[in-house]
């Protein structure tokens, strides 16, 4: 018999879509699956939409007090007992054959972390968007190394669709849960505890629809949320920075190191320095550069080797210990910012075309640029 493969729902207001998900996923064609739904207190009727739904491996569940969706979702895991574990938003759909390709070459290849597919974005009707959406771009990226693909997070941000993911057990049991720390940025900051350890491959197929509502949830799309949203981002990127074994360290980020040969522990400490220290997503925080010294038990040793080796001295420490943190970009939705910071320089690049196309032409009008550059925060 086929392993067993657990699947979990966290569900909150999703009274038009949860039927067909719970569908799509009862339709799929492999078929050794346990399904674990939670209502987190929704405020419509998706509660009364799950209890029309009946199937043996349905497993309903129904809070009594909003958790969130990282709480439920650590609590659905603790239930599970298949081998691997997916999972989907109560507003997606997958595809007939996702899981059983998923657990083809999760077979074939044991070692992987994690198996993610392409997507399909759709919206409120299920109708698909066309394939010139930017989002799809941010979804799609091919196999890599881990050092790659955490070079990729580092200077594109997250790319893995989280409900396209399906996991094996194991690698839950050993990385942990969701950390709730995240409101915003949990599955990102997943992915590389995951990556840290396994490499993940993704099925070049589109093996669901994600659903993308056009209109905006004003929770997720406020200052406060962007606000959140970059803090949760550099810390967890430092985080990566600083944890990352020096194996994968080298293989994804040598041809950025000040010095080609840095290998020592020292030495790449060093280098992790001077990337933390530049690290900016349109602003800066320098304070997990500076921890990454400060907090060392080889601060002596490390100061003489920035001197000596890097030429970096400690009034160049100094002057940088000077410098302005955290400069926000104004009015940047959370969706708008990952977008720019994988197009913004082809963003730019077309903008400077069209100025110097309308001042050959004599046609000056400075206003469309500026709120352009102004839309993807620069």
């Amino acid at each position: 018999m086929k392993d067993l493969v657990s699947v979990i729902i966290p569900a909150y207001n999703h009274e038009k879509y949860i039927k067909k998900c719970i569908e799509s996923i009862l339709k799929q064609t492999y078929k050794n699956l346990e399904i674990f739904v939670e209502d987190d207190c929704s405020t419509d009727d998706t509660k009364e939409v799950l209890k029309g739904i009946n199937d043996k491996r349905l497993k309903k569940f129904y809070s009594r007090k909003n958790k969130g969706v990282v709480q439920t979702m650590n609590e659905l895991t603790k239930k599970c007992s298949g081998k691997y574990i997916a999972v989907i938003g109560s507003d997606d759909i997958w595809y007939p054959t996702k899981i059983e390709e998923q657990v083809k070459v999760l077979e074939e290849n044991p070692k992987l972390g994690a198996v993610f597919t392409e997507i399909d974005l759709i919206d409120e009707k299920g109708k698909k968007y066309p394939d010139d959406d930017p989002m799809y771009q941010v979804f799609k990226y091919e196999n890599m190394s881990q050092g790659q693909r955490l070079r990729m997070f580092y200077e594109h941000g997250n790319h893995l669709c989280h409900p396209s993911s399906l996991i094996p057990k194991k690698v839950i049991d050993e990385v942990g849960l969701y950390s709730k720390a995240y409101r915003q940025l949990h599955d990102y900051e997943y992915w590389i505890r995951i990556l840290n350890k396994y490499n993940i491959q993704i099925i070049n197929k589109r093996l669901m629809g994600y659903r993308r509502v056009r209109e905006q949830n004003t929770s997720v799309s406020s200052s406060t949320s962007d606000v959140r949203m970059f803090n949760e981002l550099f810390y967890i990127n430092s985080r990566m920075i600083k944890e990352m074994k020096d194996k994968i360290f080298i293989e994804g980020f040598s041809d950025l190191f000040r010095s080609k040969d840095s290998s020592t522990k020292l030495e790449l400490l060093c280098e992790k320095y001077f990337l933390l220290l530049n690290m900016s997503y349109d602003c800066h925080n320098r304070n997990y550069a500076y921890s990454l010294i400060l907090d060392s038990n080889n601060t002596e040793e490390i100061f003489d080797l920035l001197e000596t080796k890097y030429k970096y001295t400690l009034n160049d420490f100094y002057r940088d210990t000077g410098q302005k943190n955290l400069q926000y970009p104004d009015r940047i939705t959370s969706e708008k910012f990952i977008i720019s910071i994988r197009e913004k320089d082809e963003i730019i690049k077309n903008l400077n075309n069209e100025i110097s196309s309308m001042v050959n032409s004599r046609s000056w009008k400075i206003t469309k640029p500026i709120r352009a550059i102004r839309k993807i925060g620069r």
